[in-house]
């Protein structure tokens, strides 16, 4: 890895759901006890006020890596804590953001590891999410498209079962849809020759559907309160800079469609950045490498991968990394 010039920013980003898997960050479990220490905090944060184990879901000996890790109760939780761990060990090895940028979920973590919301308080919150999703919203799903949003024009069918949930790159968007419709949309996608990925997601989030669980959402959110961050935090539901946040805006984070493209083309618009993925598949990264152009001076990296070589990227990165 080339070194990183210090003229540009670094921003740490954030995944949402979709972005977990089986043993998430196992080898960064086993190396560094920072990130640790901050997996065995939320893990009994979790015991104490859910009843269950985070650590033994996500490192559970039975499954593996391929499984789906779909169930949100669990999922949910699990996904907060290792991408905070994560930027708490990177940081902790001396790697610092200038900004943060999270998607769904992950605008939770940027805002908790900016310091916007306490770890508990963002991590209890996120895990309180789940049951009122279930009690409130029908069964649904996300679905990640290798094309523009505009495909939602092209069908019949799509314009009638999905709505864009989320517009991610030039050619790279999220459906969403009903469970009853994913059959005949997943059909009609196989059909247009489009390349797609299900997501581990059993609602249909940043959509119409899961309207019926703002009441609930909110109610739960009134406790919440928001400080102002320690670094800048970028919003992938509004597009930019997060300035004022209350629990109406917090809502909206779950339920506007993802304006992820349009964040990253302003930070780019802004001279570019070294983006750090923190998400446990690399999918930021793998997405934002697409948006780059040929001219940027702008660097993309991923720490972690379900392919595993996680410690050795980490210690590349800080490497090259400016002092």
């Amino acid at each position: 890895m080339p070194s990183l010039s210090p003229s540009l920013p670094t921003v740490f980003c954030f995944a949402g759901q979709g972005s977990q898997y089986y043993h998430m960050a196992a080898d960064l479990m086993q190396a560094h006890p920072v990130f640790k220490r901050w997996m065995d905090i939320g893990d009994r944060i979790i015991r104490d006020t859910q009843g269950f184990s985070p650590l033994e879901k996500i490192y559970a000996a039975d499954c593996k890596a391929s499984d789906p890790f779909d169930h949100l109760e669990h999922s949910h939780p699990a996904l907060f804590m290792t991408q905070f761990a994560t930027a708490k060990l990177v940081q902790h090895l001396g790697i610092k953001p200038d900004m943060l940028l999270g998607v769904s979920l992950g605008e939770f973590v940027a805002m908790s590891v900016a310091g916007m919301v306490p770890f508990e308080t963002a991590l209890k919150a996120i895990a309180s999410q789940p049951a009122i999703f279930r009690k409130n919203a029908p069964a649904g799903c996300l679905i990640a498209v290798l094309a523009s949003e505009n495909i939602c024009k092209t069908s019949p069918v799509l314009t009638a079962s999905t709505e864009v949930a989320g517009v991610t790159a030039r050619a790279h968007c999220v459906l969403a849809c009903l469970a009853n419709d994913k059959v005949e949309v997943l059909a009609e996608l196989r059909r247009l020759d489009v390349a797609f990925q299900v997501l581990p997601v059993p609602f249909a989030f940043h959509s119409t559907w899961i309207e019926n669980a703002k009441e609930d959402y909110l109610r739960a959110a009134r406790g919440l309160s928001f400080e102002t961050p320690f670094w800048p935090v970028w919003s992938a539901c509004s597009g930019q800079r997060v300035e004022d946040l209350d629990t109406v805006a917090a809502w909206q984070i779950v339920r506007n469609p993802m304006q992820l493209r349009q964040a990253f083309s302003r930070i780019e618009a802004d001279g570019g950045a070294h983006y750090v993925d923190l998400s446990p598949t690399g999918s930021l990264a793998a997405i934002q490498r697409q948006e780059l152009d040929k001219t940027s001076a702008s660097t993309v990296t991923n720490l972690l991968s379900p392919f595993g070589g996680n410690l050795q990227r980490l210690a590349e990165f800080c490497e090259a990394s400016p002092a």
